[in-house]
């Protein structure tokens, strides 16, 4: 009877299974955790082609490893080299659901302008934002300086969809924007399979009976 009892038991772990669940995240390297820079490198300047699933734009990127402290990780980004800069990549997406988008946003401190402005694009929506961000306050940046933006249910597109993030910072400079954490989750939930349905109750009803039975068993010996 202890085997009916377990039969029970896996057939309620099975229903758990067809729990409807969203999707992990969409974008590719969002954390800009690649490429590794060596453990003393503060920062690297990023022109187009280098920064593994994204495509570099306007003065460029740089790629921050120990020159301040990221939200996640080990690295991140400042959204602006020489001038300001902008990155993009393309997310797989489907018409029929919906996208929450979060990252987390900062500024560098080390020149001006004081606000440092941002500008997400998705697809072909309007653009969002300028977000901004005020660096007085902040000497340098690290755990508590990053704010997290999310953006929800935004509409998918067959195929993919473009999410783009740039640096609008007046006056352009060498400081700007700092980015970590890009995350892109679908609302979409996976259809739960037809079997847990049937699992639940027979489950259940089978674990019932294999318990009574056991406890009878028990008390008459």
């Amino acid at each position: 009877m202890r085997k009916l009892i377990l039969v029970g038991m896996v057939l309620l772990a099975l229903a758990g299974i067809g729990a409807a669940s969203a999707s992990g995240n969409l974008v590719k390297n969002g954390g800009f955790e690649e490429p590794q820079l060596g453990e003393n490198i503060g920062f690297a300047g990023c022109p187009d082609g280098i920064l593994p699933d994204w495509v570099i734009g306007g003065d460029g990127i740089d790629h921050i490893r120990t020159y301040w402290t990221p939200s996640e990780g080990k690295q991140s980004i400042d959204l602006s080299r020489e001038g300001s800069g902008s990155i993009r990549q393309s997310i797989p997406t489907s018409a029929s659901a919906s996208y929450t988008l979060s990252f987390d946003m900062a500024g560098n401190p080390e020149c001006g302008p004081t606000e440092k402005l941002l500008k997400v694009y998705w697809g072909n929506q309007p653009a969002y934002g300028p977000y901004s961000y005020i660096t007085t306050g902040y000497p340098f940046i690290g755990p508590g300086g990053w704010e997290t933006v999310i953006l929800a249910d935004l509409p998918g597109t067959a195929g993919t969809t473009q999410l783009a993030f740039e640096d609008v910072s007046t006056p352009s400079s060498a400081c700007g924007v700092a980015l970590d954490n890009i995350r892109v989750i679908s609302n979409e939930l996976v259809p739960i399979p037809e079997f847990p349905t049937v699992a639940l109750p027979v489950g259940l009803i089978i674990g019932i009976l294999g318990a009574a039975y056991y406890i009878r068993s028990t008390r008459e010996q």
